[in-house]
């Protein structure tokens, strides 16, 4: 009986201790084997796992643990927290991959400022020089990949355990600071999914609990052992296989350095197929990693795969009362809504920078989170300059759900530095060379003051600094004290002949008051004074006067700025208005004023076509200027015409132009390649000494332009009246 009784008490526990794993474990069909399925990670060509998914949803196929790495552990993530084959696709599909693999901010959310740094610098380089030279750890900080994360994951923030996911979940990183594969089963899942994803070179690490991770791929990129060891009986593995290398194919050293890459990641994955119960080869052959844009035609052939393996793969198929009871149970354990946050608390930064983020971001409290609202609000953060990266999740404290900002200020800052290369070939027999920096220290004695140094050396030589300082971190009225000297050359051609090189010197200081109209311009009104000396290098010395002395005036200046784009804009505006008066001027026998307008506009009509309209004029109102306040001709202005060959005190000048985008550049490279037209046509008018200007100049210009990620480059002709025609090319702003 003692022997009975012990039996009878091991057969109510293993029936306890059984109830108990169903109500806890992964969702599964009741008296199937619970089926692990494994994705592999290779960009674009992950976007097969959906079509996987879809055919063995559509064969009634429970998975029971979902384990990934890099894109397969994005797929996997999405697909574990309860979303099913259609959903995955719908949110994969609804993302604009050109700007996640970018990974910069938009324009229109820059402050005015950083549009101000990415129009007069057009290189997308920036790097830091806090503890010595320092670039960042990668081409894009994860910015847009965190969204789509941060929204993924914000329902399970508060989560003990990935296996308390709908479909229990796991995914691969490497560790850095270890050398080590990490496996993530629990913590922040937004962070685990950004850290398997972390590509080196192309995304910056995730830096996590004293750790560095990146791309789990290296090491384990079709990770079988994790799916088997979360509890599955059987692991479905699904190998993406591309296109081999092909032994005449053309290497650079970006493509060797890629190619080793995946070679270590090839053994690791031979490995891992090895031990797979069932391996799902998608033949992806005619794709590559970055062709996001094919998704119809990848997601496809991981369907068609998957039916080709239909014989090995219809015995783990349920019937329609198990499936329902499946779909059931996993249903029950997805969150769907996220806590109203009681607070904002931002962690990752300075309480002298965090208190006023805290405080702008205080209307998300007593509200339902709303992705897009927060998004634009963090693109906000990112657009002042200061921040790598920004992401969220929920948090409790004393019993309140709140809403956590990590804030990651850039490792490599301040100050940034954000460098230029600027090649003026406008007359290719005389080019000149400059190149330069412009270095910015942010939040400079408090948050939303910085202190900003331009320093440029070559044809063209200076150094200048501005101190800009709101008068309260909420408030828009600003003063902004700045000093500088320049020094540039001032050539003088009539058509491609060099009639003269000066040397333009001048030494200035002043102070400014304001007022920023957000992000999209400012107005200022202040005083500069110092001394100026123009004085001739070589060739024709009685084109300009020689001249030296005090300079000063004071003036007013609106600028707006509602371009998409600081290089080649597709839409908006760029307006900006300048008047002065010089109360002392070299060779000016008197005080006199001066104004300048310019106006663009550029209207898209299609993704490849854009035209603009352009309009310029500037006039000192018949006054004697001394040196000649406008100086046309060169590329942007009267492109036909040589480099200052219109020299004038008043001038007027009309363009219209067209932009036809000719091919689309890796986002790692650049943006696009683009031809530019342009119809000018303006007035001029005669100075009492100096070329005469003809009547009515104009042209017509056509060029190239390769907009890479170190800034634009143009070539092109003009053919202009008067007999004028040249080539040029530069490389520096465009517009």
């Amino acid at each position: 009986m003692i022997f009975q009784s012990h039996n009878l008490f091991a057969v109510i526990l293993v029936c306890v201790t059984s109830t108990l794993g169903i109500a806890q474990s992964a969702p599964g069909a009741a008296n199937h084997r619970k089926v692990g399925l494994v994705l592999e990670g290779g960009g674009a060509l992950g976007l097969a796992h959906i079509g996987v998914i879809q055919w063995l949803e559509e064969h009634r196929i429970p998975v029971s643990y979902i384990a990934g790495t890099s894109m397969g552990g994005l797929v996997g993530g999405i697909y574990a927290t309860g979303r099913h084959a259609g959903e995955v696709r719908e949110i994969v599909e609804g993302i604009d991959w050109d700007v996640v693999i970018g990974g910069e901010t938009p324009f229109g959310d820059l402050s005015y400022r950083r549009k101000e740094d990415s129009r007069e610098y057009p290189s997308r380089m920036e790097f830091g020089v806090r503890d010595g030279l320092q670039f960042p750890s990668g081409f894009n900080t994860g910015q847009h990949v965190s969204f789509i994360l941060d929204r993924i994951s914000l329902p399970y923030s508060q989560l003990k355990s990935f296996d308390d996911l709908p479909i229990p979940f796991a995914c691969v990183a490497t560790d850095l600071s270890t050398n080590s594969e990490h496996i993530f089963r629990s913590g922040e899942l937004n962070v685990a999914l950004r850290s398997t994803m972390s590509l080196p070179g192309v995304f910056t690490p995730v830096r996590s609990g004293g750790h560095i991770y990146v791309d789990g791929g290296l090491l384990n990129n079709i990770p079988v052992n994790v799916a088997r060891d979360m509890g599955a009986d059987l692991v479905v593995g699904v190998h993406l296989a591309g296109a081999p290398l092909k032994p005449d194919a053309h290497l650079s050293s970006f493509a060797v350095l890629n190619q080793s890459i995946s070679a270590v990641i090839a053994v690791n994955e031979r490995r891992s197929m090895e031990k797979a119960d069932v391996m799902i080869t998608v033949p992806l052959q005619a794709f590559n990693s970055m062709e996001y844009k094919k998704a119809d035609a990848i997601i496809k052939a991981g369907y068609e795969a998957t039916a080709a393996g239909a014989a090995r793969l219809l015995g783990l198929s349920v019937d329609q009362a198990a499936w329902d009871q499946y779909l059931a149970e996993r249903d029950s354990r997805r969150n769907r809504s996220t806590a109203v946050p009681q607070f904002v608390e931002v962690t990752g930064v300075p309480p002298q920078v965090a208190k006023p983020i805290e405080k702008g971001m205080s209307e998300v409290v007593g509200k339902p989170v709303d992705s897009a609202t927060l998004n634009g609000e963090i693109l906000k953060l990112n657009g002042l300059g200061a921040l790598s990266s920004v992401s969220y999740s929920m948090v409790e404290r004393d019993g309140k759900p709140g809403l956590q900002i990590q804030a990651e200020p850039k490792p490599y800052s301040p100050p940034t530095v954000r460098p230029v290369i600027i090649i003026d070939g406008s007359n290719y027999n005389n080019v000149f060379f400059s190149m330069g920096a412009r270095i910015t220290f942010l939040d400079f004695g408090g948050y939303r003051r910085e202190l900003r140094n331009d320093v440029m050396v070559g044809s063209q030589y200076g150094i200048s600094t501005e101190y800009y300082r709101p008068f309260s971190w909420t408030n828009r009225w600003f003063v902004a004290p700045r000093a500088g000297f320049n020094s540039s050359l001032y050539p003088v051609f009539n058509e491609s002949t060099l009639l003269a090189v000066y040397r333009n010197r001048e030494a200035l200081g002043g102070l400014d008051f304001g007022y920023a109209f957000g992000s999209t311009g400012e107005l200022r009104v202040g005083y500069e004074g110092g001394y100026q000396k123009l004085k001739p290098q070589i060739g024709n010395t009685n084109i300009l006067p020689v001249v030296s002395g005090a300079t000063g005036d004071v003036q007013l200046q609106y600028t707006l700025v509602t371009l998409n784009d600081p290089v080649i804009p597709r839409k908006g505006k760029a307006v900006k208005f300048y008047t002065k008066y010089f109360n002392v001027k070299p060779a000016a026998p008197e005080g006199f004023p001066v104004s300048e307008l310019e106006i663009q506009s550029f209207f898209q009509l299609n993704r490849r076509n854009t035209v603009f309209l352009s309009a310029y004029g500037g006039s000192t109102y018949g006054f004697n200027a001394g040196i000649p306040a406008f100086q046309l001709g060169g590329v942007t202005r009267f492109a036909a015409y040589g480099t200052n060959e219109l020299l004038t005190n008043q001038y007027f000048l009309g363009q219209v132009g067209y932009i036809r985008t000719l091919k689309n550049l890796s986002p790692l490279l650049g943006s696009t390649i683009d031809f530019l037209g342009v119809f000018e046509v303006g007035k001029t008018y005669q100075l009492p000494r100096g070329p005469k200007p003809p009547n009515i100049p104009g042209d017509v210009v056509g060029a190239l332009i390769v907009n890479t990620r170190f800034g634009p480059v143009e070539a092109g002709g003009a053919v202009g009246n008067y007999g004028h025609a040249k080539f040029f090319f530069q490389i520096g702003r465009i517009f």
